[in-house]
């Protein structure tokens, strides 16, 4: 459709009186003289700026300038929403596809940085290179912890400050990574992101908030560049590092221990030997404590769980729920604790609404109603999101479920929402119905119903004995 064709249908449709066909035309008239009066001021005044900007980098896309009319009351409205694009989450998969150096920046309530990373993406999305920092105050916690990693394409590196050490490993045998594959979440954002906010605000920029199901959080895009910009406290650059940024050196006075292939037989130091042994049992613990949850053997899985501390994040939360379904709640909230504890020292802003809820659910068995309470106000937001955008679901089906973790459990959009409305009939006590076997037009008003409740009231009454749908089955692979 042509512009002149496009406002007058603009005006047709926002005028609330019929206007004579003198007004029309005059109207008319003004809205395209300033229209064109003002993109040429625009032209003119970007052009400069936007070679400067390729010349600094070359990922960097400027998004087209709104036009802003005043000739006449009516035509600011129209013209803005006539002639501006709109954003779309298709601009921010294209932009991402021309990087290839993410800087990653983690701050703390202070301001102070507390996790540093560098990734280099090679044309195919896959990680090439990587460099991670770990921030004083975490070694300082847990000296086993390394202080700095580098992969330089070939072999990683791990450094050992409590050891005066380096870990040499072949790439393929040891790799750190923040995201896998960026194409797979890139996929992944064109079909199932969603835009929650255009045109919000991030730290008084302009941003657009847009939900990212592979990263199960709100990021933040950058409407000029259409990249992410934050991730929570995290924020993202895309500019190229400092030269030898990825280059493996050896500190004075540190040894180096090689275990890439084909490296010099030395003997290993007794504490490495120690820790390789410690890890390899408390991964194989991981995965048994994994099987007998999913299998409901929940002694066994708060066994092994309780054996492979220190392995994996999850090991914790898994812990505790295990300790939940044995009635022994104290046990289940200590656990869920240290959950939240981890996340913290990396982000004291943290939002886990999976974990919320299953310490509520802890909560309110051992009697503490107003802890509760506290918890499910807390997850409800993400709870509600769900009816609406079934991937913000997915952390809760990770949670109840470890063989997700593993390719074994894949629950369908569907199943996610009838969980979810499960979960909220739970904590609220309510019951909007809901058909699993209707559509998602006929399903609306349930939707809808739970949304207002939750604008309107949203407020908490526990209900173990809700009625529950039936949740259909998957199938396992």
């Amino acid at each position: 459709m042509r512009p002149k064709k496009r406002i007058e249908k603009a005006i047709k449709k926002k005028l609330n009186f019929t206007a004579g066909a003198e007004l029309y035309d005059r109207m008319l008239d003004d809205i395209l003289n300033t229209q064109e009066k003002t993109q040429k001021t625009i032209s003119a005044t970007i052009k400069p700026r936007i070679w400067r900007i390729i010349m600094k980098s070359s990922i960097t896309k400027l998004a087209a300038v709104a036009v802003i009319v005043a000739a006449v009351t009516l035509s600011v409205a129209i013209v803005d929403k006539v002639t501006s694009p709109a954003y779309a989450l298709e601009q921010t998969v294209e932009a991402l596809k021309n990087v290839r150096f993410l800087h990653i920046t983690g701050f703390d309530d202070a301001g102070q940085i507390n996790d540093e990373r560098w990734i280099e993406i090679g044309m195919d999305g896959w990680q090439v290179r990587y460099r991670q920092q770990n921030p004083t105050s975490i070694i300082q916690q847990h000296p086993d912890v390394p202080s700095m990693v580098i992969e330089d394409g070939e072999s990683t590196a791990v450094y050992r400050d409590d050891k005066q050490a380096v870990i040499i490993y072949d790439r393929k045998d040891m790799q750190y990574q923040w995201i896998g594959e960026l194409g797979e979440a890139l996929e992944n954002l064109r079909q199932k992101g969603k835009l929650l906010k255009e045109n919000d605000v991030y730290q008084d920029q302009p941003a657009h908030k847009v939900w990212w199901p592979y990263l199960s959080a709100e990021c933040y895009v950058d409407p000029q560049t259409k990249l992410p910009i934050a991730i929570g406290k995290t924020e993202l650059s895309y500019e190229e590092p400092p030269a030898a940024t990825f280059e493996i050196t050896i500190p004075n006075g540190y040894v180096v221990l090689d275990k890439r292939p084909g490296a010099p037989e030395t003997p290993m130091p007794q504490w490495f030997l120690d820790e390789e042994n410690a890890q390899a049992n408390k991964g194989k613990c991981f995965r048994e404590g994994s099987l007998a949850f999913a299998r409901g053997d929940y002694e066994d899985a708060a066994l092994q769980f309780e054996r492979s501390l220190g392995w994996d994040s999850w090991a914790p939360f898994w812990l505790g729920s295990a300790y939940y379904h044995l009635g022994r709640y104290d046990l289940a909230i200590e656990n869920y604790n240290k959950e939240f504890d981890i996340w913290a020292k990396h982000d004291s802003n943290s939002k886990l609404p999976y974990c919320n809820y299953a310490r509520g659910l802890a909560y309110a068995m051992s009697g503490d109603l107003d802890s509760a309470k506290a918890d499910f106000q807390a997850c409800l937001p993400a709870m509600i999101r769900t009816l609406q955008i079934p991937s913000s679901g997915n952390m809760f089906e990770y949670a109840e479920n470890p063989l997700m973790r593993y390719g074994q459990y894949k629950p369908t959009e569907r199943q996610m929402v009838v969980n979810m409305i499960n979960r909220l009939r739970i904590v609220s006590g309510q019951n909007f119905g809901y058909n699993p076997s209707a559509t998602d037009q006929e399903n609306e008003p349930s939707i809808a119903a739970w949304e207002q409740w939750a604008e309107s009231s949203g407020q908490i009454k526990f209900t173990p004995d809700a009625e529950l749908i039936y949740i259909p089955e998957t199938t396992n692979e």
